[in-house]
């Protein structure tokens, strides 16, 4: 009933003022550092995203290819922090797909990045795509997202890790490693 309600709620107040909701939701939770439950080794929630500069990633399309996604926002300090860590990765694993999913809209996320230069391919105004496709859902029904989140998906479409702060920079490292010494 509560994911019904919360529906109709996010299709009234539009787009705009779910991304404001969820920033503000999951801006106190950034300090939690660790895992976040999962169940690793599912397939991972299809998506089709556009990039600010207007590619088009569609999970689908991207079987084949070892994915890795980084949801944050431009507030949340964990997430400007882990930036400089995560860019030598891209460089250093040309193979595979970054996506880095943001609430943000394009005309922030293009200013903020500016002066915070980030190699993943940066995804506006995410929000609904990363609270039902990478939240997590209580008893009652309610969505939680915890901020910076990174997820990696194989080649054959399965979820391979998510977790949760800036801990999970390691974690992606070491996962590609494995997904690429295959």
């Amino acid at each position: 009933m509560k994911i019904a309600l919360s529906f109709l709620f996010v299709l009234l107040l539009g787009y705009s003022a779910l991304a404001q909701a969820v920033t503000r939701t999951v801006t106190t939770r950034t300090i939690v550092q660790g895992p976040v439950q999962t169940q690793n080794g599912g397939m991972a929630p299809d998506f089709n995203v556009t990039s600010i500069d207007g590619k088009v990633f569609d999970s689908k399309a991207l079987l084949g290819k070892v994915v890795v996604l980084n949801l944050w926002f431009v507030n949340c300090p964990f997430c400007v922090q882990e930036i400089a860590m995560l860019n030598p990765i891209v460089d250093q694993y040309k193979d595979a797909v970054f996506i880095g999913m943001a609430v943000n809209s394009k005309t922030q996320l293009q200013s903020f990045l500016k002066s915070n230069p980030f190699k993943y391919n940066i995804i506006p105004n995410a929000g609904q795509i990363m609270l039902f496709k990478f939240g997590e859902s209580d008893k009652s029904g309610n969505f939680d997202l915890k901020f910076p989140l990174h997820v990696v998906i194989d080649r054959q479409g399965k979820q391979v890790l998510k977790m949760q702060g800036v801990k999970g920079v390691d974690a992606v490292r070491q996962e590609l490693e494995k997904q690429f010494a295959k």
